[in-house]
């Protein structure tokens, strides 16, 4: 490693107390230097650690990019309306840039960050959680192998269960737009948003491997809720490429219990799964095999892999912005086939069982959710899903601009 590398972080609270953490600890280790944070207020912790460690502390973040130009990269952990002007205003000001998922809400900001890199020359990784590179390694090596066969489906499970105070942590929590501004707060743009987009990530793999082509050509969705939100807290999606490989993911924040989310290839001949844990699970016939696959944590994963592209010791960013924008168009083409989100009955759903803070349960959804994952379906093809209601394939070749059919504020 060369020179120490200087870090500016933006958004101390939330996710953003994980960033100060792993900051510090990393200056411990001698692998970067954290020289100020910016934000209006800071909780007890994080003041105790800024003080003690003498950080500079900005309550208006242009103030801090402004003085600390000495620093290389600016990490930015605040609400997802802000991610867009703060990762410009940042490269604009000579910063490269770690930025939260997802990029942006809509694609045209997500764009609008990418054309801003490259006029000014600027890294944007983006903090999204993937497979580790061991886990990647291993199941791009597996599909290749023709171990389990063609791959016919790509599938993503995500049963969890969230309290009530979870949609209202913040002023954009479940929101689909605050003051007039888009956030699009639901299941795979906040908690299972890794899960989506390690999936996406992984079909573009896939389509090298085979040489088809990677680009996405529809999506097809249905968004639900159970819970008093805007955004949705049960969804299921299905993507299709251009060369005709089918992606589906399926997420509900209304099971009673949750489950490690999962990711499965499935061939021909046999499938292989990797989960949140790191875990590899192959299956041929009625034999399987676990293989642990983890490694140092993702974000510090992030940091080093930052620097060392800066340094020119790595050619390619991890998550890049231009990856990050696939999610971004599937995301989108989401909401745009699901038209709205669609209440489910209360007859249907009834408070969970968090002891005191019960968000909503949907009754049968963890089989729901199975069944549809098993056999590749959306909700309303199931059949004997009373509340399912069927939506329209959206095609998102070429598209730049949402929202075109989704109607936020309906």
């Amino acid at each position: 490693m060369g020179k120490l590398h200087k870090v500016l972080l933006i958004g101390v609270n939330g996710f953003g107390a994980r960033h100060l953490n792993e900051l510090t600890r990393q200056q411990d280790e001698g692998m970067l230097e954290l020289a100020a944070v910016s934000d209006l207020r800071l909780s007890e912790e994080a003041s105790a650690i800024v003080t003690e460690r003498g950080i500079r502390h900005y309550t208006d973040y242009r103030e801090m990019l402004a003085r600390e130009k000495d620093a290389s990269f600016v990490v930015i952990s605040t609400p997802i309306q802000l991610h867009a002007p703060m990762a410009i205003e940042a490269m604009e000001a000579g910063y490269h840039v770690l930025l939260e998922k997802p990029p942006a809400a809509v694609i045209q900001d997500a764009l609008r960050i990418t054309d801003t890199a490259k006029r000014c020359g600027k890294l944007c990784a983006v903090n999204f959680f993937t497979p580790s590179r061991k886990a990647l390694s291993m199941l791009t090596g597996i599909a290749a192998s023709g171990e389990i066969g063609p791959i016919q489906a790509l599938k993503g499970i995500s049963l969890l269960n969230r309290p009530a105070t979870y949609f209202t942590r913040t002023a954009w929590a479940g929101k689909l737009s605050v003051q007039g501004v888009t956030v699009l707060d639901g299941t795979f743009h906040n908690p299972a948003a890794h899960l989506f987009y390690s999936m996406l990530n992984l079909s573009e793999r896939l389509s090298s491997l085979t040489g088809q082509p990677s680009g996405l050509s529809s999506v097809t969705a249905e968004l639900y809720h159970a819970n008093p939100i805007e955004s949705d807290d049960t969804s299921c999606v299905r993507v299709v490429t251009e060369g005709g490989l089918r992606l589906h993911l399926y997420i509900t924040l209304c099971a009673r219990h949750g489950e490690t989310q999962r990711i499965r290839l499935e061939g021909t001949g046999g499938a292989v799964e990797w989960s949140y844990d790191n875990k590899v699970t192959l299956w041929k016939g009625e034999e399987s095999v676990v293989y642990d696959c983890q490694d140092e944590g993702f974000i510090p994963a992030r940091y080093r892999n930052l620097i060392a592209v800066i340094e020119g010791r790595e050619e390619k960013l991890d998550v890049s912005l231009e990856s990050a924008i696939r999610f971004t168009v599937a995301a989108n083409g989401a909401f745009e086939s699901s038209g709205s989100v669609t209440d489910i009955p209360r007859q249907y759903a009834e408070p969970g069982t968090q002891q005191g803070d019960p968000g909503m349960y949907i009754g049968g959804i963890e089989e729901t959710v199975r069944a549809a994952f098993r056999e590749g379906r959306l909700f309303s093809e199931l059949g004997g899903i009373p509340w399912a209601k069927a939506s329209e394939p959206f095609e998102v070749t070429g598209y730049s601009r949402f929202p075109q059919q989704f109607r936020i504020g309906e």
